[in-house]
């Protein structure tokens, strides 16, 4: 049996996981197969980082040591339905948010915002969602996909319609290495049109 995570994620994702997942879940995953963006950059997604018709974003985990930090992407329609559905009646800075089951002081004072979910929370959110499918009996633990396979599962995709995964990932390019000779007012953003079809594999 093949259990490469990423590509075992897809069938998973389409009729097991995704079910088994709370609205602000299935549009986390949503946005990592249309950006293929990081847990981090995910959940840092704000509602007014879109503007001009595009979703700015500033990779967290690259931003000191990558010359492809900066990223906008073009708010094609796959991404817009997402976007849309991230809109609902729990008032949020964040695209990815929830309203948490109850409010502890600790951990709203290491938070933007109350709504915003913690790295943390996600990642067992996502095991919880897994766990509940069922779908993964018989395999050991460091062999189930996590969230982080979502990413992965996308640059496939991307690359199996022949679409450059290369510059959605948000990997080196020319065009932005003079970056770090200015000021962040004059930052290069690099451009990226994430237009994958998710229905084929959400459904």
């Amino acid at each position: 049996m093949n259990r490469h995570p990423a590509l075992n994620l897809r069938d998973r994702v389409i009729d097991h996981i995704g079910e088994q997942s709370p609205h602000w879940l299935q549009n986390a995953i949503d946005l990592a197969l249309i950006t293929a963006q990081r847990r981090t950059d995910i959940l840092n997604m704000r509602f007014d980082g879109v503007r001009e018709g595009f979703l700015y974003v500033v990779q967290q985990k690259t931003a000191k040591a990558s010359d492809a930090a900066w990223i906008r992407f073009k708010v094609t329609e796959e991404l817009q339905a997402v976007i849309s559905r991230c809109r609902d009646d729990i008032v949020s800075p964040y695209l990815i948010h929830r309203r948490p089951d109850r409010k502890k002081q600790k951990q709203a004072q290491t938070k933007d915002h109350w709504t915003q979910v913690e790295e943390r929370y996600l990642t067992r959110a996502f095991k919880e969602a897994r766990e509940a499918a069922g779908c993964y009996k018989g395999w050991k633990e460091e062999e189930m996909p996590g969230f982080h396979e979502v990413r992965a599962l996308s640059l496939h995709l991307y690359q199996k319609a022949g679409k450059d995964g290369q510059k959605i990932a948000g990997h080196a390019s020319e065009t932005m290495t003079k970056n770090y000779q200015k000021d962040h007012a004059d930052i290069v953003w690099s451009e990226a049109i994430p237009d994958l079809n998710i229905s084929e594999i959400t459904g």
